[in-house]
């Protein structure tokens, strides 16, 4: 083993987009403080859905980049099928409410009939500022030294019936002030995070956005665990 963690970052890459180069520079911050190499490849949706019998056991951890997505439709199968597979996924900014979606619909939910979750809330490709409360124990420890201000381009409003009934397969990491959940985090998977803000936004080498070091932590781990088990 070389120790290089191949991570894999779903989306339509564009050098144009500062959440873009965000999710590139945020996994450079982690490296270096985790002292982990990491290679990382962006695939389109297309891409991945056409390798995906083989796509992900090619890769140690899978990151799905924010959007805008040219086929956001092949991300519902993407998601289906990460659930079912060991290896680490976070999602962050538009592909939250992709999620949110797929998870309704699994439970037999007419979308087209229910609203579940609003459209975006933010114009543009702007950015605005979120502030995190009601952590869980695990992301309460996370941010322990960390402000708890994040910022997004991508804020959905769940109708509070249904974030409630998000909790039977997730954990509400944190919500946003305005009480929706701004962290989820699959319950039976082993890492499965999503958020519906940016964290990448705000890393910096100095400063590595927890989130992020978090995700390669676990990447290294699983990985560890895996090949100690051959």
């Amino acid at each position: 083993m070389d120790g290089v963690l191949r991570i894999a970052i779903i989306g339509d890459y564009n050098f144009a987009y500062h959440s873009h180069n965000a999710t590139n520079q945020a996994l450079q911050h982690a490296e270096q403080v985790l002292d982990q190499p990491i290679n990382y490849y962006w695939l389109n949706e297309r891409e991945c859905t056409e390798q995906i019998e083989s796509f992900y056991e090619t890769y140690d951890g899978i990151i799905i980049a924010p959007g805008p997505y040219q086929t956001p439709f092949f991300f519902q199968s993407i998601i289906k099928t990460l659930i079912q597979k060991d290896v680490p996924v976070l999602g962050t900014g538009e592909c939250f409410k992709i999620l949110v979606e797929t998870h309704f619909t699994s439970l037999g939910l007419d979308l087209k009939t229910e609203r579940v979750i609003s459209d975006n809330l933010v114009d543009g490709n702007q950015f605005t500022g979120v502030s995190l409360d009601r952590f869980s124990a695990e992301f309460s420890k996370l941010y322990l030294n960390r402000g708890v201000a994040e910022y997004s381009s991508s804020r959905y409003s769940i109708l509070p019936q249904y974030s409630e009934l998000l909790t039977k397969d997730y954990e509400i990491g944190a919500r946003n002030q305005y009480f929706d959940p701004e962290i989820l985090k699959h319950k039976e998977h082993a890492f499965f995070l999503f958020t519906m803000f940016c964290p990448q936004i705000v890393s910096s080498t100095d400063i590595p956005h927890p989130i992020f070091t978090y995700f390669v932590k676990s990447v290294r781990r699983l990985l560890d665990i895996k090949e100690s088990a051959v």
